[in-house]
């Protein structure tokens, strides 16, 4: 049932989902209580997995923050800890493990030129924040996440999967001077094999086909217990999603004493009711990031210097001065190439994903981009590393365990205790630690990142087809509809057997003579395939995601020009019209 939206006690939640105040609190409510809550869930949320989860994005963010630190003179001490501010501002605002991550356009050019300064640096974080602002301020960003075709984001996705895959390897395999690592050592390629085979193990514990189910009337709860993943499933059936990661769940059948599941139309009782998937993380294993971060320090803790450099006390921020041609010079050399990246992967991308990986709290490209923004433009003054969101490092939270905001903020917690107690003296044992376990890290989130974007592209694909097939049913175009069923699966808890059947009703033109759907068009038919595939081929091959996007969207003009203009199976989901409700 709807709300109306000028009713004073509907507010906005954390990321921009509506919230009643419980009655009785109506005129007590604000937003210092909303706050308090949110905390409250953060401190509720946190378990094991999440406290891994977020440490799954270390593997990009270590190697940039020390090198930016040794070559360009970036104080990692009090880099730690307002980028720790930033993380625990960034867990109040999504409830999804959104990363907090340097921009790796600007670091790249910093460590391959010599002479771009801290200023420059920070001017051209500045630069690009301020122009995101604008757009998630403005709401203009929200058109352009309109514009951009689904299978051009999905092929920058891969793309850049495919690029962190390579780094991953190179930074596991080769050390700086590029020959191949020793066999032994505490960076050896032994160490690599390590955690690789650890890495592996806890991907394959992974349990993504368990699921609890509620029946019965009313609202469900909020989560099926506290290690678990939900996925509320309580809308109607033509809203639901198809996709690899997760297949939606059109009815649920419950079925006793031997009352057939298929048989609703004689009796037996059928239930649509709150379902969540669930994963469930060993209590007996340890989670895979904390294993391997804690077994990295070990190793680093034993190289001479690393601990003996350490000095108790945060590191004083030195105010930063800008002069005009520090504006100028970090704008055109850093700023400039740093920005299509940041609006494409760090707004447009991750809320993409956000959207496959969580449906029911995906991130808003709005807030985002205004996230993006605000925490640049405040930390610039004292010289912090530029960063951004991204959809590589939100990938890398969620391979590692991370589900909710909690990780985030414990990552935050973290670097806010590093940099208050140790401060820039931080800086030894951060070089000292194994790159081989760091490369392993960067390789599994790269895995990830491709997986999703790949599940998202083939879900928007039959989304779209069952979209298509609902139009022309309802133009008329076909007199007759028939109710196909897509997939059952049967499952019995406590001697309660519950049927899970997924069903459509589609133009009898679109079932073959078997009964079996034929709602999505061959891959090799499909003009968005092309510019998924020249969307990644070029981002891979360029190592920019600006020059990929830039092909992605030329192919995607010259595929529907080729088409005919016509729909395709695969457009964006906001290209789709609107279900009608179910009678």
């Amino acid at each position: 049932m709807g709300t109306d939206p000028g009713d004073p006690a509907e507010v906005s939640g954390p990321d921009g989902a509506t919230a009643t105040p419980p009655d009785g609190a109506r005129k007590t409510w604000s937003p210092h209580l909303e706050l308090a809550s949110r905390a409250r869930a953060l401190w509720r949320d946190l378990s094991w997995r999440e406290a891994s989860g977020s440490l799954g994005d270390l593997g990009t963010f270590l190697p940039l923050l020390v090198g930016l630190t040794v070559e360009s003179g970036l104080d990692v001490g009090t880099t730690l800890i307002v980028t720790g501010v930033y993380n625990l501002v960034t867990a109040l605002c999504f409830d999804v493990p959104m990363p907090v991550q340097p921009m790796k356009t600007i670091a790249a050019v910093a460590l391959s030129d010599d002479a771009v300064t801290v200023p420059q640096i920070v001017a051209a974080g500045a630069f690009v924040s301020a122009a995101v602002f604008f757009l998630g301020a403005t709401g203009l960003i929200d058109t352009f996440n309109r514009l951009v075709p689904r299978a051009v984001v999905h092929g920058m996705q891969i793309g850049l999967g495919t690029i962190l895959c390579v780094r991953a390897f190179t930074m596991a395999v080769f050390d700086d001077a590029g020959d191949a690592r020793a066999l032994l050592g505490a960076d050896g390629l032994l160490v690599a094999a390590a955690a690789l085979a650890l890495a592996v193990f806890g991907g394959a514990r992974k349990t993504f086909s368990t699921r609890c189910a509620r029946s019965g009337p009313g609202p469900g709860p909020s989560r099926c217990d506290e290690d678990e993943e939900q996925r509320p499933d309580d809308r109607s059936v033509d809203e639901r999603e198809l996709s690899t990661s997760e297949l939606s769940i059109v009815s649920i059948r419950s079925v006793e004493n031997g009352c057939p599941a298929t048989d609703v139309e004689n009796g037996c009782p059928e239930t649509t009711t709150t379902t969540r998937l669930k994963n469930k993380t060993s209590p007996s294993t340890p989670p895979t990031a904390l294993a391997l971060v804690l077994a990295g320090l070990a190793l680093s803790a034993t190289r001479p210097g690393s601990l003996s450099s350490l000095r108790v006390g945060p590191t004083t921020p030195k105010p930063v001065t800008f002069t005009a041609d520090d504006w100028a010079t970090g704008i055109v050399k850093a700023g400039l190439p740093q920005l299509p990246l940041t609006t494409l992967n760090s707004v447009v991308a991750v809320c993409a994903l956000s959207k496959e990986l969580f449906p029911d709290r995906p991130a808003a490209p709005k807030r985002v981009a205004t996230s993006v923004g605000a925490m640049n433009l405040a930390g610039a003054a004292i010289g912090v590393m530029p960063c951004c969101h991204g959809a590589g490092g939100l990938a890398a939270h969620y391979h590692f365990g991370a589900r909710r905001g909690a990780a985030t903020a414990f990552l935050g917690l973290c670097k806010l205790t590093l940099g208050a107690l140790f401060g820039g003296s931080l800086l030894t044992l951060l070089q000292a630690f194994p790159k081989t376990v760091l490369g392993v890290m960067l390789g599994a989130a790269s895995v990830e990142l491709v997986r999703a974007a790949v599940g998202a592209f083939l879900g928007n694909r039959a989304k779209g087809a069952a979209a298509a097939a609902r139009r022309k049913a309802a133009s008329g175009e076909t007199g007759e509809t028939t109710t196909t069923r897509i997939s059952t699966t049967t499952t019995t808890t406590n001697g309660l057997a519950t049927e899970l059947t997924i069903a459509r009703a589609l133009p009898r033109d679109a079932v073959s003579s078997g009964g079996v759907p034929e709602i999505v068009t061959p891959l090799w038919r499909e003009p968005d395939t092309y510019t998924l595939l020249a969307t990644a081929v070029a981002t891979a091959a360029s190592g920019n995601t600006g020059i990929g996007v830039a092909v992605g969207l030329a192919a995607a003009a010259a595929t529907r020009l080729a088409a005919g203009g016509r729909a395709t199976a695969a457009e964006p989901d906001n290209a789709l019209e609107p279900t009608p409700p179910r009678a």
